[in-house]
């Protein structure tokens, strides 16, 4: 309240008051996707002895005993080094993202290499919400005497007061 004493004059300013409300959500973002196909390796290293897919069949003398079938060997070996392997996975599915990859392996090496990755951002959006809200009012009963009033509304409760020709009303309000 601010008193203005030189012109005797009273001003009374009324603020509103806000509160902050925030909503947190998660936003998808647009998917990055690639494949990579033409491989240069950083380092090869020779692994040492060749390691076979064994065959077994059993001995024409020894039937207990089982003998590797040589030329079934080699050829489950060549099968299963031509053969092509796609592995698909998801590596992370969370609050940031979701990154999956796609690859192929074929004859010992990394032959295709697909990723995509769906980003994730969080967005937190604040919305002020009046708190004090003051309102006017007028009334008519039967259209001979009038009223005028106002008041105001803290969150959801309400005072009013109204004045008419010779006496006061005074109210309380709620909100629904």
């Amino acid at each position: 309240m601010q008193h203005a004493r030189d012109q005797g004059v009273t001003t009374v300013l009324v603020g509103r008051f806000t509160i902050k409300e925030k909503e947190t959500k998660f936003v998808k973002g647009e998917t990055i996707r690639d494949t990579i196909m033409y491989f240069i390796p950083d380092t090869v290293r020779l692994s040492g002895e060749v390691r076979y897919k064994y065959k077994y069949k059993t001995d024409t003398v020894y039937r207990d005993v089982p003998v590797v079938d040589r030329d079934e060997t080699i050829k489950a070996t060549l099968e299963d080094w031509n053969l092509i392997r796609d592995y698909t996975r998801t590596l992370f599915d969370n609050e940031s993202g979701r990154l999956s990859v796609d690859f192929s392996v074929q004859y010992n090496e990394l032959q295709r290499l697909a990723y995509s990755f769906a980003p994730i951002h969080k967005e937190v959006t604040t919305e002020k919400q009046r708190v004090f809200v003051p309102f006017v009012s007028v009334t008519s009963v039967n259209w001979d005497s009038f009223s005028a009033g106002g008041g105001f509304f803290y969150y959801d409760i309400g005072v009013r007061i109204e004045l008419a020709a010779k006496r006061v009303n005074f109210g309380l309000l709620y909100k629904f």
